[in-house]
């Protein structure tokens, strides 16, 4: 009966053997080995195929691993540790997404090391470190890569990319690899809107402050109120700088000279008062008319 069993069993081990050949990977550089040997775990783990050829296994570190399958270095690897160990059962496999590091650095939220997978993509990466600045240049995205001759890097268009969406022209990274996410390029123009007699954009060529800048927009309406101009300025991390300055205050003091100045970039709203004087005077005129047109009425009722 025992016989019997013996026999069943290398029936059935046979047979996941066959099927295991069938399904076997060949091995490559790059490819991290996982390495099952059962009831022994300090001689399984999870092994890096180096560029020479070879893993980190202490029965394995002195020859080469690639260009066979998988299923022919599990049978070398059976025999090496029968001298040590009884009946070894070795299960080795490829590992489809091994686990790196690669570092973006640049206008991200959270530059630094990321873990991902091999393979992952530049936009993969990005997200991981917690997505791009408002000050992102995503025309311009400069990938290191570890083992290139090129020192210098390559540069990937991302925004052209999601316009597209042909995964086939998306950079794919290894282990060590540098993404940077370079700052979009500073405009010298500025905006000027609301209440002025010219609203558009201006170009900077040189340090003006607020009331200049205003002043070449035509200056403001009749309803502008320079005690109330608002300004949008971008800061170095990408967000935005919003403050109310009282222009009028600093021209009724003389303090040309302490007027904040304009940076590339600014937008400056300049609002519009809800009255004016020929607006006082209509609201006078109609109330001198009411009160003329009662004691009209009230002597005729006399």
């Amino acid at each position: 009966m025992k016989n019997y069993y013996g026999t069943i069993i290398t029936f059935f081990f046979i047979i996941i053997l066959i099927i295991f050949e069938s399904y076997s990977a060949i091995i490559k550089s790059g490819d991290v080995l996982e390495i099952i040997v059962k009831d022994h775990p300090e001689l399984s783990g999870k092994f890096t195929v180096t560029e020479n050829g070879t893993i980190d296994y202490p029965l394995l570190s002195e020859e080469l691993v690639v260009n066979i399958t998988t299923s022919e270095l599990m049978n070398n690897l059976t025999i090496k540790l029968a001298r040590h160990i009884e009946n070894p059962f070795v299960i080795i496999s490829v590992v489809d997404k091994p686990e790196i590091v690669v570092y973006v650095l640049g206008q991200v939220k959270n530059p630094g090391p990321v873990k991902t997978y091999l393979g992952a993509t530049v936009q993969e990466v990005i997200q991981l470190a917690g997505g791009p600045l408002e000050s992102a240049n995503l025309e311009k995205i400069k990938i290191i890569y570890k083992n290139s001759q090129n020192a210098d890097g390559e540069y990937f268009n991302l925004k052209a990319f999601s316009l597209t969406g042909n995964m086939k022209n998306m950079p794919r990274l290894k282990a060590n690899d540098v993404v940077v996410v370079m700052a979009s390029e500073k405009s010298n123009k500025v905006k000027v809107i609301g209440a002025v007699n010219k609203p558009g954009f201006y170009e900077l060529s040189e340090k003006m402050n607020v009331f200049e800048l205003i002043y070449m927009a035509g200056g403001p309406t009749e309803r502008g109120d320079l005690s109330k101009v608002r300004r949008f300025s971008q800061k170095p991390d990408g967000k935005t700088l919003e403050e109310v300055i009282n222009v009028q205050s600093y021209l009724d003091k003389g303090e040309m000279d302490a007027l904040p100045q304009i940076m590339p970039g600014d937008i400056i709203m300049i609002y519009e008062r809800w009255y004016d004087w020929r607006t006082i005077l209509s609201i006078m005129n109609n109330v001198l008319l009411f009160i003329v047109t009662i004691q009209a009425f009230g002597g005729v009722f006399k």
